[in-house]
């Protein structure tokens, strides 16, 4: 069996098993609503209260859906509510048989819904699990308190589809990063739009391909060191309550000198997603958009594995202005928000330069690091050079990549420019012998872009 059709399989069989410990618990589930209804009613009911209910035993294969509810140990009670937030999203005619066998106008008066279907909300919940009994609905509003489980964990959240401020009307949902878990077995992950402006990027690169000064190199490694022995600093160290959580760092330098590459380059070899900002989207001249695009993203990177990467992050971390209207005083409330957010997210943050003079100094205080990317030095432009070209290719004899280091100072980034030029001309010629003529003419066409002449 080849790699590509094992994962596949493993795969199919990651659906199968969460879709089948799910059923049972939809099934569970269902008598759990049938005995409340039931009990409710005065009708003859197999159980004397929904507590006695035996709970499904998830045995057989694992699943992720089945290691959630081991591993965190949940009880009934929040078992029942992370059903209630899941089944309109996977399985929505879960009790479409149920209330086709009861008076429907019961239903509506208990659940107060005219199409007789079960409202996935908090009085619903309290309901199933307390009945009339208001001791223990009392006590089961713990379960949707900001500190509960479910809702600390972001596993579920409560919203408002009727604009009414009354907490038991609120409807429970399932965050996309735990309904992609329960049902695909896979991490969650956004697409860029408006609401979540920021884009996942990878490499074909290795570290290899990146050339970077040694004190550069050893502050990378510094980020990488943090993110394989954070648990250990943090928890088995008990270093929490005195260190900031997550890891921010600034990186600055000219164009081209490898910031984007090394953050992609960093999650590649470290297993985290990398999304990188698009600040023109999240930077708006409308009072508070700004603030509230900056709270879409870092509540969805909250408790995730990622790395943020905010790229020419003068445009939004610049420094604050002196207050002379409406515009500045919440241009520096946005700066304030965003100090705030830095400072709780408990994950990786990335802000990118090549203006570092305009940053605010209140975030650079913040940062665990800050690398600068300089110009690489003759020795790295020539590593550049010499690692830049296909092996597929050859070099014309009068070309000489040292002389070529020596006498033109370029960032990284811009070397690759020429040689992807040059590599383009040798093919529009018909071959693939790079050519002296297309280098210096790559070169010349870098250096315009900087207005410098060769």
């Amino acid at each position: 069996m080849d790699e590509t059709t094992f994962i596949r399989r493993m795969v199919d069989q990651t659906y199968r098993h969460n879709a089948r410990h799910l059923l049972m618990d939809f099934q569970w589930l269902r008598q759990v609503v049938a005995t409340r209804y039931q009990l409710f009613h005065g009708k003859p009911c197999q159980f004397t209260s929904v507590e006695v209910i035996p709970l499904p035993i998830l045995d057989g294969h694992p699943s992720p859906y089945q290691e959630f509810i081991e591993v965190y140990q949940l009880d009934w009670t929040e078992r029942l509510v992370l059903l209630l937030a899941i089944f309109p999203q996977i399985y929505p005619h879960l009790l479409n048989e149920f209330w086709q066998t009861v008076n429907p106008q019961l239903v509506s008066n208990r659940f107060d819904n005219e199409q007789s279907e079960l409202p996935n909300t908090v009085e619903t919940a309290l309901f199933l699990l307390a009945g009339d009994d208001l001791e223990k609905r009392l006590f089961y509003q713990q379960l949707f308190e900001p500190d509960a489980f479910l809702l600390q964990n972001k596993v579920i959240f409560l919203e408002n589809k009727l604009n009414d401020f009354s907490p038991l009307q609120a409807y429970l949902g399932i965050s996309p990063d735990f309904l992609a878990l329960f049902t695909t077995g896979k991490t969650f992950q956004p697409t860029y739009s408006h609401n979540f402006p920021a884009q996942r990027i990878t490499t074909e690169q290795d570290w290899r391909d990146l050339v970077l000064d040694a004190k550069t190199a050893s502050q990378i490694s510094e980020i990488e060191l943090w993110i394989k022995y954070e648990k250990t600093i943090l928890y088995d160290w008990e270093l929490k309550r005195k260190l900031s959580p997550g890891y921010k760092c600034l990186f600055h330098g000219p164009p081209g000198t490898g910031k984007t590459l090394t953050a992609s380059l960093l999650g590649k070899r470290t297993g985290r997603d990398v999304y990188r900002v698009d600040l023109s989207m999240v930077v708006s001249k409308y009072i508070g958009e700004t603030e509230k695009s900056l709270r879409r993203i870092f509540d969805m990177a909250a408790r995730k594995p990622w790395i943020l990467f905010f790229d020419e992050a003068e445009a939004l971390f610049s420094k604050r202005t002196e207050v002379q209207d409406a515009h500045d005083r919440f241009a520096n409330q946005e700066i304030s928000y965003l100090l705030y957010r830095l400072e709780e997210h408990s994950g990786i943050v990335i802000l990118a330069t090549n203006k570092k003079n305009l940053l605010d100094e209140a975030f650079t205080r913040r940062f665990q690091s800050v690398v600068s990317f300089s110009l690489p030095s003759k020795k790295e432009r020539l590593k550049i050079w010499q690692q830049g070209f296909s092996p597929q290719c050859a070099l014309e004899k009068a070309i000489n990549l040292e002389t070529i280091a020596n006498q033109y100072e370029l960032a990284g980034g811009s070397i690759m420019n020429v040689i992807r030029y040059a590599s383009l001309m040798a093919l529009k010629a018909g071959g693939n012998v790079i050519m002296l003529k297309d280098i210096i003419r790559g070169i010349q066409r870098e250096y315009s872009k900087e207005g410098k002449s060769t």
